[in-house]
This record gives structure tokens, C-alpha cells and sequence, in this order.
């Protein structure tokens, strides 16, 4: 089970890169006319929703940089290839609804299968297909950071026996007898001393 804390990254990368699928799907087919379109098609909205996201990615990287002052930790994250097509699914469904919703709301905005694939609106796909790699690579990064910080913090396991203590040159013990150091030999036994 992946942890909160990658799903807010992850949530927060989805959001900005759904911003960016859109904005670049407009860019890309209505190149210097791009926002005269967006104005004219009832785009008012993204200004609310943007420093919202921008918000929201904010926090994520406060927590990220939070976490790594604190040494890290090792999290499980799905495969690179996993996230980039999760990413990607996520970008496009995204952007299908938010053209559906904007076709039945706003006016001027085209409708119905027109909004979503209608003046550029297939360029939508490939730009998302981009964007989730984007998304994947710095989620990976992310992990791999995380879990760098994790290993500086661990102590090191000591690979090196205990050095016997010695006392210093020059200093030399009484000696003891044997007997009072429990080294000495066995007694015969008792069969052996009453024969």
C-alpha cells in the first residue's frame, strides 16, 4: 500500500499536469490565437482553480523537503512504467470530463464529442502521454531521495570485532596463582584416591 504522503505528491502532480494537458492542448492548436480561444470559450474558471493547485503542490513539496530534513524513509512505490501509464490514463480521463463539463456549461465552449476531439482536442492524448512521464520521473525521483536521506540517517552496522582491552605499555599486573583464577587443573577422580 502506497503512503499519504505519495499520494499527495502524486495527487498534486496530476492536478498541475492535468493544467498543463490543458493549457498545452490549446497552445499546440490554436498556437498564438491560444488565449483569445480560452477567453472565448468560457476558461474563466482555470484562474480560480489554478493557485489552488499551486497551493496544493506547495504543500506537497514542503512536506517532500520536510521529509528529507528528517532523514527520509524507504516507501513502497509502484514500477516507473506503472506510474507513467497511470499518470497518462489519469491526464486524459481528466481532461475528457473537465471538456465534457466545460461543452454543458460554458458558452461558446463546443459540445459532445466535439469538445473532447474537436479543434485540437485529440492533441490532448499524446501531451498527456508526455506529461505522465514527467509526473512518473519526478515521483520516482522523489522515492529514490527519499529513501537515499533514509539510508544516511541509519546508523552504520560495525563490521569490526571489539578490541580486547589491554592495559598500557609499561604496566604490568601481579601475577595471580592459578587457583585463584579458577585456571587450575581437575582434581583426580574420587573412585581413583579411595583404591
Amino acid at each position: 500500500m502506497r503512503s499519504l504522503a505519495w499520494r499527495l505528491r502524486a495527487a498534486a502532480l496530476v492536478l498541475a499536469g492535468a493544467l498543463a494537458v490543458h493549457e498545452l492542448r490549446y497552445l499546440v492548436a490554436y498556437q498564438g490565437d491560444s488565449g483569445r480561444a480560452l477567453s472565448l470559450q468560457g476558461h474563466a474558471y482555470l484562474s480560480l482553480v489554478t493557485p489552488l493547485v499551486c497551493a496544493l503542490i506547495a504543500v506537497a513539496a514542503a512536506h517532500f523537503v520536510g521529509r528529507l530534513a528528517r532523514g527520509g524513509s524507504d516507501e513502497a512505490t509502484p514500477g516507473f512504467a506503472a506510474t507513467w501509464l497511470w499518470a497518462s490514463l489519469s491526464l486524459v480521463a481528466i481532461f475528457v470530463v473537465q471538456e465534457s463539463v466545460e461543452g454543458l456549461v460554458a458558452s461558446g465552449h463546443p459540445g459532445g464529442l466535439a469538445a473532447v476531439v474537436g479543434h485540437g482536442g485529440w492533441l490532448a492524448a499524446p501531451i498527456a502521454f508526455a506529461v505522465g512521464g514527467v509526473i512518473a520521473l519526478l515521483l520516482r525521483g522523489a522515492s529514490v531521495a527519499l529513501a537515499a536521506a533514509a539510508r544516511r540517517a541509519r546508523p552504520p552496522v560495525s563490521r569490526v570485532t571489539p578490541l580486547v582491552r589491554r592495559p598500557p605499555l609499561g604496566v604490568t599486573r601481579p601475577r595471580q596463582h592459578p587457583l585463584a583464577l579458577k585456571l587450575a587443573g581437575r582434581a583426580p577422580p574420587r573412585a581413583s584416591v579411595l583404591a
